[in-house]
């Protein structure tokens, strides 16, 4: 069996203070290229590579969803013009490549000679989490889409529904869980310790599995018409939820305060105990390379960026206003208004209008520049993506917890974060929707940081899908979101050549979309 891979996706090493082995793919290679263990790592790699790529796939929703009261460009797109999130122009191919290459190992791994046991597991979980992972992305941001068999047939694929997808990310996250060890027990081909928390372990995959369970449950209840038992869905997600809380899948902690979250998010190379899953921030590729994390280099400016000055600030990307942060934060003892946003007591005043200044990521990368009046040029926030964190976790749990009237539990994880963070406990006497105090608190958790928001509010189903968006969101009807309003159009790529000519004629646009094509 041949593989084709572009010759200009040969992979560099990434920086040794992260352990991530990604090692170069040029041309074509062979399925006896399997035959070593150094020679299989080649693919682990690649696999690799394409994860911490993947995300541009998602970046209009991630930006419809933000918590944001200005933008420099993108109003249309976060008021679901149909027109602005087509030109957006997503497109899924990377999350494709990720996963031909976890199926290409997963069918050539029984060549590879000499491998032990625990060495099938380490690559073998590594390709089951990337495509759990990956069938996960994908089933939330487009809802329907490709499954395919194996790295050897080649033939169309249809779209598969929400759901196929869905139980095939859970199929293949299980698989990984089951296979993979707690993150401080991975080794790399090397034997050095992969202390990357983009590795595959038994603790990202039980937050995995966690948040696809929850999905399920959401799903059924938002879309209807599911032989889903979205309460048994959601007992699923507390399961693997509680599993990573208690520390049976690897040894998890909240960091002490918030001010300490942000010097901690803010050193990539810092060991943080809050993190679970993240996609790291290669340096080593070149001066150019940027964070991975695209929410928090939205917001980034003043004083982050050294080259900019206060005035600056309202040429962000996006912008939260003062008064926005205050009535999100109303407890005055929550220490998240002043760890996360800069000199939050001053007044950021441009044009009368008073911002609040993010700073829940503190140190930046720069390039020499001698032709700028700093001398330098800022390329990109400091930071790795921590795309999941214990927080995270313990808050899906209260939210999935409350949906099945568990609420003694779900006030207790609302509570552990609340109590980090300062601010006063949850009291049903002045805040009476449970549900609506949890998104709130994720709201709060989370601002500046991930891509979380708009999945949140399509977990919560249709009456915070009308309040928390705007636009044409409040006015879809269900015909719309059935037809696929809430998700991403089909990339064109999976249709047509950049030619225009239909290479798969079994994968048809979603209903809602194609009236704008």
């Amino acid at each position: 069996m041949k593989r084709y891979i572009l010759p200009a996706l040969a992979l560099s090493l990434l920086a040794s203070s992260c352990n991530l082995d990604l090692t170069p793919e040029n041309a074509i290679t062979y399925s006896n290229a399997f035959s070593s263990e150094a020679e299989l790592n080649t693919t682990t790699a690649t696999i690799h590579f394409y994860l911490d790529n993947c995300m541009d796939a998602f970046t209009p929703l991630a930006k419809i969803g933000l918590l944001a009261d200005e933008t420099q460009d993108d109003n249309q797109l976060r008021e679901g013009n149909p027109r602005s999130v087509i030109e957006a122009a997503a497109d899924w191919e990377y999350v494709y490549r990720m996963i031909f290459e976890s199926n290409l190992l997963l069918d050539n791994i029984g060549q590879t000679k000499g491998l032990s046991e625990e060495r099938y597991a380490f690559h073998a979980g590594q390709a089951h989490f990337a495509l759990g992972f990956g069938y996960f992305m994908l089933a939330r941001a487009y809802g329907q889409a490709v499954v395919t068999d194996n790295s050897k047939d080649i033939k169309l694929y249809g779209l598969s529904t929400q759901q196929k997808v869905i139980d095939t990310a859970i199929e293949h996250a299980q698989k990984a869980f089951e296979l993979l060890p707690t993150y401080d027990k991975l080794r790399t081909a090397s034997g050095s310790i992969a202390a990357a928390k983009q590795y595959g372990s038994k603790g990202n995959a039980a937050t995995l599995l966690a948040h696809l369970y929850a999905w399920t449950g959401s799903m059924a209840e938002l879309y209807g018409g599911s032989s889903v038992d979205a309460t048994a869905a959601y007992r699923k997600s507390i399961e693997y939820a509680t599993k990573v809380i208690n520390g049976e899948v690897g040894s998890y902690s909240l960091v002490s305060t918030p001010d300490e979250l942000c010097k901690l998010l803010s050193n990539p190379e810092a060991a943080n105990p809050e993190e679970i899953f993240s996609l790291v921030f290669d340096k080593s590729r070149g001066n150019e390379t940027t964070s991975k994390n695209e929410v928090a280099s939205f917001f980034a400016t003043w004083p982050v960026n050294e080259t900019l000055q206060e005035g600056d600030i309202a040429q962000a990307s996006f912008r939260l206003k003062k008064s926005t942060i205050e009535a999100l934060y109303p407890d005055e003892s929550d220490l998240r208004r002043t760890a996360f946003f800069y000199e939050f007591e001053k007044d950021h005043k441009i044009s009368d209008v008073s911002y609040a200044v993010p700073y829940k990521f503190r140190s930046a990368v720069f390039a020499v520049d001698n032709t700028a009046d700093a001398g330098k040029r800022f390329v990109s926030i400091n930071a790795n993506y921590v795309y999941w964190r214990l927080a995270d976790v313990y808050l899906l749990r209260a939210e999935c917890a409350a949906k099945i009237g568990e609420n003694t539990t779900a006030i207790a994880d609302l509570n552990k974060i609340r109590v980090r963070a300062g601010a006063s406990p949850y009291s049903a006497s002045t805040e009476s929707d449970l549900k609506k105090a949890i998104f709130r608190e994720r709201e709060r958790e989370f601002i500046l940081e991930n891509d979380s928001r708009y999945y949140d509010i399509l977990r919560n189903g249709n009456d915070y899908i009308k309040t928390e968006l705007k636009g044409k969101f409040p006015t879809l009807t269900a015909a719309d979101i059935a037809g696929g309003a809430l998700c991403l159009p089909i990339p064109s790529s999976a249709q047509r050549d950049k030619d225009g000519k239909v290479i798969n004629g079994r994968i048809l646009q979603r209903p809602y979309w194609f009236r704008y094509m």
